[in-house]
């Protein structure tokens, strides 16, 4: 079910059943050779290159923080000043952005298959939310936010590939902020607009000192433990949909809630089968099976829509609200989910002064997970891998989505940050397998047309097809919200070394059993911190969540270098994959060529 490109060649397969348990990260069924046929040593030549592949101590000047971690992450004198070189460093390439590489097929092939994967989910999480909020904010906020947001983003932003909407942690976050708006008896726009406000004013001053730099510092632990974070929000809030429609059901609906059922099973299975297909090459041709792997959610999504009317009339099916309209196509004239004007009044309603309080405290929790989930993905879409090559940047994304989350929540809009995974994915899309530049692999055309398409066609969705979209069953979005999630998870390689977990010690070989013991080790610890977060998310102190993601930090500098050896984090933490699959860095095969 690994929903990677087999393109990337990254994807490793698992096979409990043979000791493999922890293939991928270390093979324990066998010792690791080397390129000469000897057994090969997991650990480093020498202390400078283990310091650089691992930050766990101090640098010799005494410096923890840096200054400069690499392109689009440096700090610059005065303010502002990282905001500035992105710009500088952009602009060349803007009628490239717009024309040159974006006048090709990969253009709206990419945007299309970018559209059904981001318009699914969103529709998805605007009905949780719709649920969530008693109707206060819903699919129409959503649909619109992620369009007109992500259109400016697209055109203006230094990096507009990054994929920026409401994602699933916005959804969590706008629920308690809902009901911590009853709690304190305030209205909840108010304190939604102060609080965004708040995340506006601190994003910018995180964009304005260059913060965004120290991104860099995270590693695979604390990436691992947060996009398995995130998607397990997905993962949730489907289950809760689901659930939710069988409780009281009486006796006469019992047919309901199962028929719903069935249509969520469906569309899980069908999605799956079909991102199954990418890595199988036995089973269709290469451009048939990339195909339906990469429309495998819209396809999923109109299979499962049409299976809901099959009854007709005789099992009641509930679909998405949208907007009030009796065609299937025609101009919707834009309106709030709740009967409200669009400008929130953030200061004269009741408590107004208490709302503008508790929205600049509750602003700063949010603002951390915010800094590390844009960071991740801006991250994530331009790790050398991906082979971009107009640059690295960071600090003007974030920049942009302060101005967005200060102006869009005072019309009773959601936030919206980088989103995880399609950012990677419109870099993926955007592939051209008949051009290759050196070591990267395939060239990317990177443009601002694919996106501005995608957005383009997410607000017109709901514009001149609110109709069609209300035929699709709320069954059916909560099952793209399990689908999305699951799919996340088990794209990181904290999925791939659980079974190593219940790997019987007497299938492990000696070579290797100190390292699968630190693999146990490790593997927990990141369970303990993902359970701590959803811990505190079920206390009244839930929106101080954010504040384990920040504990990630200390984690990996402090508790990591005292639990495990310089050679198993080696194993276990690098980014380099060569480690992580037991072969010889690149610097070492430099080194065995010229003694050869």
């Amino acid at each position: 079910f690994a929903a990677v490109d087999d393109r990337d060649a990254e994807a490793s397969i698992l096979e409990p059943h043979d000791g493999s348990a922890i293939q991928g990260v270390v093979d324990v069924s066998s010792p690791v050779k080397g390129p000469d046929g000897d057994d090969f040593k997991l650990g480093v030549e020498d202390e400078e290159e283990e310091d650089e592949l691992i930050p766990t101590e101090k640098k010799a000047d005494g410096e923890f923080f840096k200054d400069d971690y690499g392109e689009g992450l440096k700090r610059f004198p005065g303010i502002f000043g990282g905001i500035v070189d992105d710009y500088k460093r952009r602009l060349p390439w803007y009628w490239t952005d717009i024309w040159d590489d974006a006048m090709n097929r990969k253009t709206p092939a990419a945007a299309l298959m970018m559209f059904l994967a981001t318009f699914c989910s969103t529709v998805a999480l605007g009905s949780a939310i719709d649920r969530a909020t008693n109707g206060s904010i819903g699919i129409a906020e959503y649909l619109l936010m992620n369009g007109v947001a992500g259109m400016a983003h697209s055109l203006f932003g230094c990096q507009p590939l990054l994929i920026l909407r409401p994602t699933g942690p916005i959804t969590l976050m706008i629920t308690q902020i809902y009901s911590l708006s009853n709690s304190l008896q305030v209205d909840f726009y108010t304190l939604l607009a102060w609080t965004g406000w708040g995340i506006g004013i601190w994003m910018t001053l995180i964009a304005a000192f260059e913060l965004s730099r120290h991104i860099a510092m995270l590693t695979t632990f604390a990436h691992d433990v947060f996009a398995c974070f995130v998607s397990s929000i997905y993962v949730v809030d489907g289950i809760k949909g689901i659930v939710s429609r069988f409780e009281g059901t009486d006796a006469l609906q019992e047919a309901s809630p199962v028929f719903a059922l069935m249509i969520s099973l469906w569309l899980i299975f069908v999605a799956f089968v079909l991102s199954f297909l990418r890595n199988h090459s036995h089973l269709l041709p290469k451009q048939v099976r990339f195909l339906l792997a990469d429309y495998a959610l819209g396809i999923a999504t109109i299979t499962a829509t049409a299976l809901s009317f099959s009854y007709g009339g005789r099992v009641s099916v509930d679909r998405l609200p949208v907007a009030d309209t009796d065609s299937l196509v025609g101009w919707v004239e834009p309106s709030p989910t709740a009967d409200r004007a669009w400008p929130v009044n953030m200061f004269t309603t009741e408590k107004a002064w208490l709302a503008a309080i508790m929205g600049f405290v509750v602003s700063i929790p949010i603002t951390i997970f915010f800094y590390f989930d844009q960071n991740f993905s801006s991250l994530l879409c331009q790790v050398d891998e991906m082979g971009l090559r107009k640059g690295k940047y960071y600090h003007t994304s974030l920049w942009w989505m302060g101005i967005f989350n200060f102006a869009c929540p005072m019309f009773g809009f959601p936030f919206v940050t980088g989103s995880l995974p399609h950012s990677p994915q419109m870099v993926k899309a955007l592939r051209n397998d008949e051009v290759t530049r050196g070591e990267n692999g395939p060239a990317v055309s990177e443009n601002r047309i694919a996106p501005f398409i995608m957005y383009s066609a997410i607000l017109f969705s709901y514009l001149l097809f609110a109709g069609i979209i209300e035929l699709i069953p709320v069954a059916a979005a909560d099952a793209v919200l399990i689908f999305v999630g699951l799919e996340g998870i088990i794209d990181t390689r904290l999925f791939e070394r659980l079974p190593v977990l219940i790997t019987p010690d007497n299938e492990i070989d000696p070579a290797n059993s100190s390292v699968a013991c630190a693999a146990r080790k490790f593997t927990l610890l990141q369970l303990l911190v993902l359970g701590a977060g959803w811990g505190l998310n079920f206390t009244p102190a839930a929106l101080a969540f954010p504040l384990v993601i920040a504990c990630l930090v200390p984690i990996r500098f402090y508790l990591l270098p005292w639990m495990f050896t310089q050679r198993e984090l080696r194993i276990l933490d690098s980014e380099d994959k060569d480690v992580k699959e037991g072969k010889p860095t690149a610097d070492k095969k430099m080194k065995d060529e010229k003694s050869f």
